[in-house]
């Protein structure tokens, strides 16, 4: 029997607010946190961008008193151990602390009231801990040598430590999985974890993505492919998409985990319900590891495998979340993509993209922009795009002139917008061509 899977729970990790209050309180108003990047030891005149949009002053111990156990972790595990205690608590699960663990593990927090067999992690990352595994790791050898690497780094910095520490804090012994397929893992992530629920694999699911990538080793890589923003003098008015004066992505960070559950589940624990997880799709583009497939046509099938499992026509969405990254290639393809979907219905339609406020968190972007996305379902605001402030009208595709990728849309720009959305689609398109559409619906009785 095919089963539902809700939205019960969210925890956002994000420069523009830690948990939903604050996060949601500058995510409606498109009030957006970007500096330029101080890397220590390094002459940043070197890079054409500096500009970033960091989580500054992170302390755990806000959130927890188990500090000693995250010394040693990246930043991404950090916010994904975070965010998950976050989006349980929102969920209204009880996390108690100090139980001995079965079979001689050692103390954990546990989760009241749940079965801890049925209950999995799926979350997305994109790169490893590279905090870790080039901070303490390559430095230490190089410059001390391998007796003096220390041991622990390798296991911290591995790529699933996100996944394997969640499960760890909270006792969760289901299904555990690491999706890397960079821009688009989080949202890979949700639909899957939803997939397990629908399937009766599990009754919970801790999914989403983490992201740590404000380093740099990763920064150095992005300068030189001249991917990011170059707007080092404003750096507040760097992100802005489907503008004509966009001239890159602004790197982010950070981790957006949400709950979902089986309908019955929920219902039964009287939980609070944000949406209903209806529809998703895939797709690769097959075409550059760095660059969009011009004509669109994979990130279009997997728009339209998202529709057509959900039931629903084109014209029922009522908002769409997108990509939105900033750079000249990614929001001119992805008007394309939305026009080619929607038809002239595309014009009608409200669409945002939350990476104006919070940067590209990479493996968190399509976490951050569900919770981003449902929040706007619960409260019925809009979100805006910000520093849009001159659509780009003008855009003519080098590969495919023939293409109308004018960002001529209503992107709903600096303002946020009051109006009830039921049905909305979040949409990520990762380096590499790898595609993720999820749809969310108000929840009907």
């Amino acid at each position: 029997m095919f089963k539902r899977a809700v939205v019960t729970g969210m925890g956002p990790v994000s420069s523009i607010g830690i948990g939903i209050e604050s996060f949601w309180k500058n995510a409606r108003e498109g009030t957006g946190y970007f500096r330029n990047v101080d890397f220590e030891g390094i002459d940043m005149e070197q890079y054409r961008s500096r500009v970033c949009s960091p989580i500054d002053d992170f302390q755990p111990g806000q959130y927890t008193d188990r500090l000693k156990e995250l010394k040693r972790a990246g930043k991404a595990t950090k916010y994904s151990v975070i965010g998950t205690m976050l989006a349980l608590q929102d969920a209204g699960f009880k996390i108690c602390s100090a139980k001995e663990g079965k079979e001689g593990d050692p103390k954990i927090y546990y989760v009241e009231g749940i079965d801890p067999h049925r209950t999995g992690v799926i979350l997305g990352q994109a790169a490893q801990n590279v905090d870790l595994q080039f901070a303490d790791h390559v430095k230490f050898l190089e410059d001390r040598g391998p007796k003096r690497v220390n041991p622990f780094t390798l296991a911290q910095s591995n790529i699933n430590t996100g996944v394997t520490s969640v499960a760890q804090w909270f006792y969760l012994r289901g299904t555990g999985h690491t999706i890397a397929t960079a821009c688009s893992s989080a949202t890979h992530a949700i639909s899957v974890g939803a997939l397990h629920i629908q399937c009766g694999i599990e009754d919970i699911m801790i999914v989403g993505g983490a992201e740590g990538s404000i380093d740099k080793y990763m920064f150095s890589g992005f300068d030189r492919m001249r991917a990011m923003s170059e707007r080092n003098d404003d750096p507040m008015s760097a992100c802005r998409p489907f503008d004509r004066d966009r001239d890159g992505f602004v790197m982010g960070e950070g981790a957006g985990i949400l709950v979902l559950e089986e309908l019955e589940y929920a219902r039964k624990r009287g939980a609070r319900i944000y949406g209903e997880i209806v529809g998703y799709g895939y797709s690769q583009d097959a075409y550059k590891l760095a660059a969009p497939d011009p004509y669109g046509t994979s990130a279009i099938h997997a728009i339209k495998k998202a529709l057509s499992m959900a039931g629903i026509t084109a014209q029922e969405v009522e908002y769409i979340n997108a990509h939105g990254t900033s750079t000249p290639l990614n929001d001119s393809t992805e008007s394309f993509i939305i026009k080619q979907v929607f038809g002239d219905y595309a014009y009608r339609i409200p669409v945002s993209s939350s990476k104006s406020y919070f940067g590209h968190a990479i493996g968190a972007a399509g976490g951050l922009e569900a919770i981003v996305t449902l929040l706007i379902m619960d409260n019925g605001i809009i979100a805006p795009t910000a520093n849009l402030e001159n659509p780009d009208l003008d855009y003519i595709d080098q590969v495919a002139p023939d293409l109308d990728k004018r960002c001529d849309l209503d992107y709903v720009p600096c303002i946020k917008r009051e109006k009830q959305v039921n049905i909305a689609l979040s949409e990520s398109f990762g380096f590499g061509g790898q595609n993720g559409a999820v749809i969310f619906k108000r929840l009907e009785e």
